[in-house]
């Protein structure tokens, strides 16, 4: 005997079989209480959700010889018919191969040929919108005004692409997803009828992985049940093709730990498998979706019971700020994975710059000089006994490490070593001080692409304003930022106190010291100019006029 799919063996035959479609059945079936069958139906829904199915009960319904109730018996000749798909009144065409208009001439043509007596002719045009549109204003008028005893049932996944003329000439019944608990159960009832052993993880697998299609989950657990019993959720991820949860749960702790070796290591593991980097990038970001979810709304993710827990630790590590930074990272490079020539590099590439741009800036010599400072006194800890004093007098450094501290030892042996530590402290404070005293305007302006830089990192807007920008002056710990004619609208934005203080910390960041920004045009700095500088420059600009005037000013060119 032939085999028969599992969806198609399990297909509904009458309206309460349908899982997942209650709002649709039940229009359908008082439609059919109160014999009120309308002359056009538009069912529309994503792919595997019943709509098909449900057009074939419909005709079903209304040429059956011997209903129960308004349900087709599914026992007489009508039904045995249209469920072997030979009968004579119900007409199944597939718009995707039958889309031009001499198509639909025929059909018109066909339609007006009286049905057999007491039954209804049906036409089931499936994927509808993919006829044409000369196609589609053909059947306008036979929509509009169809013969006796005729019913039209459209079926389409799009929609939109759908014209409003017909939309307005059908009734529209929207098919929706099926939820996960639904298709779990559907899926739990058929291996239970066919006696296998499957692990209730590995069914939840299927049912989220068939996003809402239970014609796609039957077709997997179909596929699964070649494997040998107990199925588990390994077989489902190798029937998939894909990595599965617990490798992207992997790939996320090497994310997380900074650790660019192991991330690549995890990401070649995966291509040996046979998986296609593409695919790894999207379960990741799949993965990661789940992650924002949960951190953002605390509710259970939908990934496998055996990683909930996992993932939910995950996610209140990495936080939701990093989280972003990945998911955006990881997003526009897989817009590019489609066009890359060579998938593992830009996969490689991907993963390198997602840990690379989520790693704190630490660039500063100042930050350096803090580090080693808390070491040496994690050494003089451990050397002997230490108590921590502010003598009076004293500078107290601030509280990121570098504090004063004098030492008061309980063993000679170790005097030697707490000096040394002690003496490379003060160099260390030393050169700390120096830096901040020798910061120019010259190493803040060649530094200035990383002050944008870090800006961005913060807030991209104000990183948009300060560009137009450029450091001209620095007094004392006031940094001046001149903005050029026609740039006052950003000047503006800069000047506002949550930009300000945005810019200052990131200056105080890179050069370790407290600066205070004041912004000008132009033309209002160089009012500000000292007198004798303004006396200076119209004196050279007198001589440059008299130059003018005796040689001609096509012969004076003015050098700086």
């Amino acid at each position: 005997m032939t085999y028969l799919a599992l969806y198609r063996e399990w297909r509904p035959k009458i309206f309460s079989d349908i899982v997942g479609q209650e709002h649709v059945t039940k229009t359908l079936i008082n439609a059919l209480k109160q014999k009120k069958i309308a002359h056009a139906y538009l069912f529309s829904g994503p792919r595997g959700t019943g709509k098909t199915t449900a057009a074939k009960i419909l005709a079903k319904a209304v040429n059956c010889e011997q209903p129960n109730g308004v349900e087709p018996c599914n026992h007489c000749a009508s039904c045995s018919s249209i469920d072997h798909g030979s009968a004579m009144e119900v007409f199944e065409i597939d718009a995707a191969s039958n889309r031009g208009i001499d198509e639909i001439r025929d059909l018109r043509e066909n339609v007006k040929l009286s049905a057999i007596q007491g039954k209804h002719k049906v036409y089931i045009i499936d994927e509808v919108h993919m006829l044409t549109t000369e196609a589609f204003n053909a059947l306008l008028k036979t929509l509009e005004e169809p013969p006796p005893q005729v019913i039209f049932i459209l079926a389409t996944t799009e929609v939109q692409k759908i014209p409003l003329t017909i939309l307005s000439r059908v009734q529209r019944f929207e098919f929706h997803r099926i939820s996960v608990e639904d298709i779990h159960t559907r899926l739990t009832e058929v291996c239970t009828s066919l006696g296998r052993g499957v692990d209730p993880n590995a069914l939840v697998v299927i049912a989220q992985k068939s996003e809402g299609g239970l014609r796609d989950a039957l077709s997997i657990l179909d596929q699964c049940l070649l494997h040998d019993d107990p199925i588990g959720v390994d077989e489902v991820y190798l029937v998939l093709g894909m990595v599965g949860e617990t490798f992207s749960a992997q790939l996320v702790e090497a994310l997380l730990s900074s650790d660019y070796g192991k991330c690549l290591s995890f990401l070649s593991e995966g291509i040996q498998q046979g998986r296609d980097p593409r695919q790894i990038i999207r379960e990741l970001l799949d993965y990661l979706r789940q992650m924002l979810l949960t951190a953002s709304t605390g509710k259970t993710p939908l990934v496998a019971p055996h990683i909930q827990a996992r993932l939910v630790k995950q996610s209140e590590q990495i936080g939701i700020s990093r989280l972003l930074r990945w998911i955006s990272i990881l997003l526009q490079g897989e817009g590019q994975l489609k066009y890359a020539t060579n998938a593992r590099l830009a996969a490689e590439l991907l993963l390198v710059q997602t840990i690379h741009e989520s790693i704190p800036t630490v660039i500063s010599g100042q930050e350096e000089i803090i580090k080693r400072i808390s070491a040496l006194e994690q050494q003089i800890k451990r050397s002997g006994s230490v108590q921590d004093t502010v003598p009076e007098g004293k500078p107290s450094l601030n509280s990121k490490g570098i504090r004063s501290i004098t030492k008061d030892l309980s063993s000679e042996q170790t005097t030697p070593k707490i000096e040394k530590a002690e003496d490379e402290t003060v160099e260390l404070r030393k050169s700390l001080e120096e830096s901040k005293l020798t910061l120019s305007l010259e190493g803040i302006q060649e530094r200035w692409n990383d002050v944008l830089d870090q800006v961005k990192k913060r807030k991209k807007s104000t990183q948009a304003f300060l560009m137009e920008g450029k450091p001209v002056q620095l007094e004392k710990n006031t940094l001046t930022i001149l903005f050029r004619e026609g740039c006052s609208f950003h000047r503006d934005k800069v000047n506002q106190t949550e930009n300000r203080q945005t810019i200052e910390e990131v200056l105080k960041q890179l050069f370790g010291v407290t600066l205070t920004l004041q912004n000008f045009m132009a033309n209002e700095f160089q009012a500000k100019e000292a007198p004798e500088i303004q006396e200076s420059k119209r004196q050279e600009q007198a001589l440059i006029d008299k130059a003018k005037d005796m040689f001609g000013a096509d012969f004076v060119v003015v050098r700086e």
